[in-house]
């Protein structure tokens, strides 16, 4: 996958595959590395955009407010899945030490999403277990647990204040709301199922 910048026509940064980084446009590339030990060529951008995320400030109105961070995914089997950041479009990501009740959920081989929506940026897992964070990692909230309905997770997408939850069957919309700031808390009702052209009664 081929992933943009919030503010492309500014600054130029494109990542390629979640392995390679350009910051002039793809004229000139350079691999991206981890800080420590790890193995950032596993990354979930190489099929899925969901698998990187920028920071909300990222392209900021005000130029002291920007934070031009960014938040990948990695998985791979056998290697526990991880997330990392780059805290200045460098070529070097820290991995986050995550809690235990965001580490339980992410699956060993299966690829996390990621989007960022708002002030907050979301941790989607396959099987539609939901967190939140408003400090890029620092900390997460649950927004929503695993679900039970054995459906999974393939892709998340942001639609203004949405969130669209695809599995290989359906689209499910969520619109989570923060009701507390610090520490950040939230009311989330269940997913609801979209009803698509293809499975309508009335379809012919």
């Amino acid at each position: 996958e081929i992933i943009m910048s919030p503010a492309f026509d500014e600054d130029g940064v494109i990542f390629y595959g979640g392995e390679y980084l350009s910051k002039d446009g793809g004229e000139n590339w350079q691999a991206i590395k981890a800080s420590k030990r790890g193995r950032l060529n596993i990354s979930c951008a190489k099929t899925h955009k969901d698998g990187i995320a920028f920071h909300p400030h990222y392209n900021h109105e005000i130029p002291e407010e920007r934070r031009r961070m960014v938040m990948v995914a990695t998985a791979s089997e056998n290697i526990t899945t991880e997330i990392w950041v780059s805290d200045d479009i460098g070529l070097d990501f820290r991995k986050l030490n995550l809690s235990p009740s965001v580490r339980n959920t992410l699956e060993e081989g299966k690829c996390p999403m990621l989007a960022t929506m708002g002030k907050v940026t979301y941790l989607v897992t396959q099987s539609m277990a939901m967190f939140g964070t408003a400090d890029f990692g620092e900390s997460w909230s649950v927004v929503l647990p695993a679900q039970v309905n054995k459906e999974i997770v393939m892709q998340v997408q942001v639609d203004f204040s949405t969130l669209l939850l695809v599995t290989k069957n359906k689209v499910y919309q969520m619109k989570p709301r923060n009701i507390q700031e610090f520490p950040l808390k939230f009311s989330a009702p269940a997913p609801v199922p979209i009803v698509l052209p293809d499975s309508s009664p009335d379809h012919p």
